[in-house]
């Protein structure tokens, strides 16, 4: 088996979700490739490539991947998803955005927010607003998977994987970024926060 995990990056920069995800596809065994996408982004593939458990770091570094929009990010996933037999990304934002679009393009279904894993084709998610917990066995030879990183401890920073560079350039006349408007706040992200304290009744 191999498995590639779309690695979260920001501002040239890999996101800790990454670890987690990388751990998922530790349980799921076998060779683990991270995809690093984006413009400027050698940071991220550097410090990808020390995360435990990961084989290789694919990295594809050019404007096209700038702003991780579905449309270029979904047809370099499809280019290269025939070398594996899982595709994973975070359930963050860009995960959400762009495996469905993957998937749908392999013509297989997705698993989405993948709590836990039973076996290389069986895997835990929520369903019912996460009222109840539904096992899944997926027969499709590709198994796309959203990975809830709350449910997995990322693996450590230890690993030394070779980096190699694509020259996978996807034309992109469907979708262009426009602009951005984020909130400052000096909290971290929910999904991303080492505590979380909640109220209520």
């Amino acid at each position: 088996m191999s498995i590639l995990v779309l690695a979260d990056v920001h501002d040239g920069h890999l996101l800790d979700t990454t670890a987690h995800v990388v751990a998922a596809a530790r349980e799921i065994g076998g060779d683990i490739d991270v995809l690093v996408a984006g413009e400027g982004v050698q940071a991220a593939a550097d410090a990808a490539a020390k995360l435990d458990g990961v084989t290789r770091v694919r990295l594809a570094d050019h404007s096209v991947y700038a702003h991780q929009l579905a449309e270029p990010l979904g047809a370099l996933l499809v280019e290269l998803a025939g070398d594996y037999t899982h595709v994973l990304a975070s359930a963050s934002t860009t995960g959400k955005n762009v495996l469905p679009r993957v998937a749908a393009l392999k013509d297989v279904s997705q698993i989405s927010e993948v709590l836990a894993i039973d076996s290389a084709d069986t895997f835990k998610r929520p369903i019912y607003a996460g009222n109840a917990i539904a096992t899944v066995k997926s027969d499709d030879a590709l198994k796309v998977m959203t990975v809830r990183t709350t449910a997995f401890d990322a693996v450590g920073h230890v690993g030394s994987a070779a980096i190699e560079a694509l020259d996978t350039v996807v034309e992109n006349a469907q979708s262009q970024f426009v602009g951005q408007e984020l909130a400052a706040s000096d909290r971290p992200e929910l999904g991303g926060a080492k505590v979380v304290i909640s109220g209520g009744r």
